[in-house]
């Protein structure tokens, strides 16, 4: 939508909105969301942050919306509006936790009062403080050789170094992160953190960990967080495409070759078609005639898997090359 255009609308609905309960605005948003009425569900977020703009439960769901949009730290800011303007630390503090993992922002994390993280969680972030993950890359985009999936079930695999170590990555939109297998060997090298259960732990949910060196193509992340867990199918990791997704990667599957882009811009692409994304906790979903759909639909996997394709999260869109 043009820029005027839409400050327009939100403007016109603003007026409209004042008169409305911000429960039952934010409320509309999110069944246009979930209709695929994109543009008018973002307008109706902002246009209720605009009209309240100290109403924690405008703030935190225009925040949610950003982040799940591919802007999460513009969302962060706005979840800790909304924390600041008397909103629910819990539900907040939950919406916080994994934007700021992935962010690096690992003091915050480690300070959060209602805290979903379990004790061991914690103690990796306090850990991290003092270390901070850093990117290393020595030009402005990285290539890195992939296999392009069979399965059906991934977006690929990839060759990644842990602390020097080479293992067999899938690439995976229902993952966040990265998780090694705990049959590897290489998980005796990491920095382990078993300090108990606490809040936010379950079996499931693996152990949580610090690899020293992070590595795919030219490209490394020094202290990066990870999670061990079993895994099975005789899988070795899986790399989330969030973890890529900051790189603005195009994906050519007749090249078998991902390009980085390390500052995280790509020019638009000529002759293509741009769906709009939504970051899910277990799911990258497209916009499709219409309706969100998985990723890994099998009409979208078959593109995939034949065509170059970007994932521009700064654009919150997939462009898939005609």
């Amino acid at each position: 939508m043009n820029r005027r255009l839409h400050l327009a609308v939100v403007v016109a609905i603003s007026v409209s909105a004042a008169q409305m309960p911000v429960h039952a605005q934010i409320a509309r948003a999110d069944s246009l969301l979930n209709a695929g009425a994109l543009q008018r569900a973002e307008s109706t977020y902002y246009s209720a942050a605009h009209a309240r703009p100290h109403d924690p439960v405008a703030r935190l769901a225009l925040g949610r919306y950003l982040v799940s949009r591919g802007a999460p730290r513009v969302g962060m800011t706005l979840l800790e509006e909304a924390l600041q303007f008397g909103g629910n630390p819990s539900a907040i503090d939950a919406e916080l936790a994994p934007v700021y993992l992935t962010l690096g922002e690992y003091h915050k994390l480690s300070a959060l009062k209602a805290s979903p993280l379990s004790n061991a969680e914690r103690e990796r972030a306090r850990w991290l403080v003092a270390r901070s993950t850093k990117l290393l890359a020595p030009d402005s985009t990285a290539t890195v050789t992939y296999h392009k999936a069979t399965d059906g079930a991934s977006l690929g695999r990839v060759s990644l170094r842990v602390n020097g170590k080479t293992i067999d990555a899938t690439i995976s939109a229902h993952e966040q992160g990265i998780v090694i297998s705990d049959t590897v060997s290489v998980t005796k090298r990491l920095h382990v953190f078993k300090s108990g259960t606490g809040a936010g732990a379950s079996p499931s949910s693996g152990v949580p960990a610090v690899a020293d060196s992070i590595g795919f193509g030219r490209v490394s992340l020094a202290d990066y967080p990870v999670t061990i867990r079993s895994m099975g199918s005789k899988q070795q990791a899986t790399i989330g495409l969030d973890v890529f997704a900051r790189f603005a990667p195009t994906f050519d599957p007749a090249a078998d070759r991902i390009t980085l882009h390390v500052a995280g811009k790509v020019a638009r692409a000529q002759n293509a078609d741009e769906l709009p994304t939504l970051f899910t906790h277990d799911d990258v979903r497209v916009l499709r005639a219409g309706s969100w759909v998985s990723i890994g639909l099998p009409e979208i996997q078959r593109m995939l898997m034949s065509r170059r394709w970007t994932f521009d999260a700064r654009r919150g869109q997939l462009t898939i090359e005609r």
